[in-house]
């Protein structure tokens, strides 16, 4: 068996770690309502804790987001152990057939790969988002730059979109097959994980990778040994280097501390001398070389302020403290071998039983029956709503375990299906990515609805619904980047 395919196991005490710590990170993660997707820790090089939250199951695929972008720099790093660029080069060397025909801005012109790749490139916004049209590595030489290049720091994924471009156009091949070529398929790297392509079929290489949490684990346990596995180096070992150690200050212009402790080629410095793969919304592949231990998460904190920096608090407040250099063995009246035992088993059990977040409250109240089934005409409304209804069933005198929620829009007439006390898996209507619905009484005369969307899109959906006499209020909001427009806003109506 191929060593990648299952990494070696141990108990969190045989490496240094107690169970209990690991429970209580993700107890603490799910006590201030993260929803957490998985969670992974290796310590020298044996996995000690893995857990999915189901649906979610090991081989998965998850959207990285912004992890996309280390895979690019690693690229970038082969094709220049190759000889085929300098990370010196300017930028607009190799895309003369997208500059613009009036001419190319000095800043754009001053661009280097090197600038790029620091996160310092001359624009101050992602362009594709500020030009509108279907070629976006056209958009990022087209628009005007804001500063002159490798000065600052300012995020821009066009800029790492744009280094994508160059890798597969240097390279024949999509992104990720070269990296496959490469690298990945040494490690065993999913052979259905694929990234996403912009409208004139460029990989995404600033968020599109579809992949497992599993795949992020190997390909941070190569950077961890230096690009090295089984005596042959699969990446360039100075290129690892220079691209995991801080190559620009970005403490002025991040938004949370642990995001201010520097930036390399893609890859972002953490405090506690780590480094990470950091995608929106809870992607994380953690190295912290002075303890060699490897965390990997998957979550959805979007639409929670601060979210990533909860997931990376509950660590430092729960495991980081109980590292120890040796194996935890029994020695006290407290710490047994069989309290470390029973400590082993809990943990076993802990991550056996985790499920992706869903609603708590109520499953009944004195509502239920006046509006059950009944339909609403809304008021005009900019989301475009006409008509809503609200159903359960096994309502009855029985506990109501499930429902659906019924809505006429511009698109036409859907329905949602939702649980109580539980998820429903289904397919969002129209836009047809996987879902998990719940749904709960918030108050005898307030029903939520939580639509966790699990595909290439993830995100949230509220739908808070607000009886008073007839009428109900209906409150929309999404958390997800790009679509879902028409879930967001107010309106009110009338029983019919």
């Amino acid at each position: 068996m191929n060593f990648f395919t299952d990494f070696p196991t141990a108990t969190p005490e045989e490496m240094g770690i107690t169970s209990e710590s690991l429970i209580g990170f993700l107890k603490r993660l799910e006590d201030i309502d993260i929803p957490m997707h998985s969670a992974i820790v290796m310590r020298h090089d044996k996995v000690i804790m893995e857990t999915y939250y189901k649906p979610y199951e090991r081989n998965t695929l998850h959207r990285m987001f912004s992890i996309t972008k280390s895979f690019v720099s690693l690229g970038i790093g082969l094709l220049e152990e190759e000889g085929k660029l300098s990370l010196d080069d300017h930028i607009i060397q190799y895309f003369p057939e997208k500059l613009p025909v009036e001419g190319v801005h000095p800043y754009i012109e001053a661009m280097t790969i090197r600038d790029m790749l620091r996160m310092a490139s001359a624009h101050d916004k992602t362009t594709f988002k500020v030009m509108l049209i279907d070629d976006w590595v056209k958009t990022f030489f087209s628009v005007t730059p804001s500063h002159v290049p490798g000065t600052c720091f300012s995020y821009d994924t066009s800029s790492t979109h744009t280094l994508a471009a160059l890798v597969e156009k240097l390279s024949g091949m999509e992104l990720l097959n070269y990296l496959r070529s490469k690298f990945l398929d040494e490690l065993d790297f999913s052979k259905d994980a694929y990234c996403m392509k912009d409208p004139v079929g460029v990989s995404m290489g600033g968020s599109g990778m579809m992949a497992t949490p599993y795949d992020l684990l190997k390909v941070m346990y190569l950077i961890a040994h230096k690009g090295l596995n089984n005596g042959k180096q699969l990446l360039p070992a100075n290129y690892i280097k220079e691209a995991t150690a801080k190559q620009i200050d970005n403490y002025s212009k991040s938004a949370t501390f642990e995001e201010m402790q520097g930036y390399g080629y893609q890859f972002w410095c953490t405090t506690h001398n780590g480094i990470v793969c950091y995608g929106m919304g809870g992607q994380l592949a953690l190295y912290l070389p002075d303890k060699d231990l490897i965390l990997i998460t998957t979550a959805d904190t979007q639409g929670r302020q601060g979210g990533v920096q909860l997931i990376y608090d509950a660590f430092w407040d729960t495991v980081y403290p109980a590292l120890s250099d040796c194996p935890i063995i029994a020695n006290s009246s407290t710490n047994t071998d069989d309290a470390i035992l029973n400590s082993q088993t809990a943990l076993t059990n802990y991550v056996g039983s985790r499920q992706l977040m869903y609603l708590h409250g109520a499953d009944t109240s004195p509502f239920m029956r006046l509006i059950n089934s009944k339909t609403f005409l809304l008021d005009n409304n900019k989301m475009g709503f006409t008509n809503i209804t609200l159903s359960f069933h096994n309502s009855g005198n029985d506990k109501c375990t499930s429902g659906q929620f019924d809505y006429s829009n511009l698109s036409g007439n859907h329905t949602l299906k939702f649980a109580i006390g539980a998820n429903c898996i289904q397919q969002f209507p129209s836009y047809n990515y996987t879902t998990a619905i719940s749904g709960t009484w918030c108050s005898k005369d307030t029903f939520l609805i939580k639509a966790h969307l699990i595909d290439e899109c993830i995100g949230n959906i509220f739908i808070q619904l607000v009886f008073k006499n007839d009428t109900v209020t209906l409150m929309m909001r999404k958390s997800e980047e790009t679509m879902f427009q028409e879930f967001d806003g107010f309106t009110s109506g009338k029983m019919i």
